[in-house]
């Protein structure tokens, strides 16, 4: 009896053994439960847990790399969200009184990837007025009528347009377009690449005119006149354009300004302006003084416009007036390029 009692008890221990030890890996094995259970706890209470090792940053360029994908799929997406449509418009600007109208396409304008409006498609280009366009662009933008004509005050600079124009001035430049202006919906238009010239932002079409996109990364107003243009070269490339050519159409002005600039730029030549118009034998208003008279508002427009880069006669160095002047020399000696008014330039 006393030595089963005895043998009872030593069972009773070894189980109790056992239990602890079972207990005892239990409580290692589950000792990252019971913290992230306490973390939990303690995030509900308001306390705030140990942070977990963070996870290393991505170099800047990959970062900007996926930035740049995620903007390019967005925008992407956005460039089918919009189609043309067509709208009947009255012509002029005064919409309320016109006697016209002009059917009209419009096709979505989509600036930095995101839908802003519409523009007008007239013979494959697109165009907007000044003021839509500055809004498209967070840029300010006034105006004031007269009669055909519109003073802007557009993203700090003055801008003047007029009905049916070949050119217009902003910021004090003078820039030809490559489109008239138009009169439309009570508006005056410009195309869209006039207004990237004026104001900077990148323009570019899709491959059938469906939309427009408008990148505003580029923007930067246009250079001001005073510190685009060299006054040195206007003062004499107006006069010689007035001496020359006044009373002949506004190209053969242009034209008679592009033939010192390409001097200018000849080695054959003297490489200034003042040089070439003074340069001996060359030009009949130096030799009668009427080269220091006061040019034309059209002249000096002339001159402008040569500098703006516009060209006429292209790689001209020659002209003359044929009616007043022997041409068999020019005729023999030179390649015949164009005529234009009384003058007929040679290369």
């Amino acid at each position: 009896m006393g030595q089963t009692t005895k043998s009872n008890i030593s069972l009773v221990g070894v189980v109790i053994l056992l239990c602890a030890m079972l207990i005892g890996t239990g409580w290692l094995l589950g000792s990252g439960s019971v913290l992230a259970v306490d973390q939990v706890a303690q995030a509900a209470e308001g306390a705030v847990p140990s942070a977990p090792a963070e996870k290393p940053e991505a170099p800047a360029d990959e970062a900007l790399m996926v930035t740049e994908q995620v903007e390019r799929v967005a925008t992407r997406q956005n460039l089918r969200g919009m189609q043309p449509v067509t709208r009947t418009v009255p012509v002029g600007l005064n919409a309320q009184n016109a006697a016209e109208t002009k059917v009209c396409t419009f096709v979505p304008v989509y600036v930095d990837g995101v839908f802003g409006g519409y523009s007008y498609l007239v013979d494959d280009t697109a165009y907007l007025s000044i003021p839509d366009f500055c809004a498209l662009i967070s840029e300010d933008c006034t105006e004031q009528q007269a009669s055909d004509s519109i003073q802007y005050t557009a993203a700090g600079a003055p801008i003047s347009a007029s009905v049916n124009a070949e050119s217009i001035t902003a910021n004090g430049r003078y820039l030809k377009l490559a489109h008239r202006t138009l009169a439309l919906d009570g508006k005056l238009l410009l195309d869209l690449d006039a207004l990237q010239r004026i104001f900077g932002a990148t323009v570019s079409y899709d491959g059938e005119n469906t939309a427009v996109t408008v990148d505003t990364a580029t923007k930067q107003l246009i250079q001001d006149g005073e510190s685009y243009y060299n006054s040195h070269e206007i003062y004499w490339l107006s006069r010689i354009i007035y001496a020359e050519a006044n009373g002949q159409p506004f190209d053969g002005m242009i034209g008679v300004g592009n033939v010192v600039l390409n001097r200018v730029a000849s080695s054959r030549f003297p490489n200034s302006v003042e040089g070439v118009v003074f340069e001996p034998g060359q030009f009949t208003p130096v030799d009668n003084g009427t080269i220091y008279n006061t040019p034309s508002a059209e002249a000096v427009r002339a001159a402008q416009l040569c500098l703006e880069g516009v060209n006429t006669v292209g790689n001209s160095l020659f002209f003359l007036n044929p009616s007043i002047a022997d041409a068999s020399w020019f005729n023999s000696a030179l390649t015949y390029y164009t005529t234009i008014g009384g003058h007929a330039f040679y290369i």
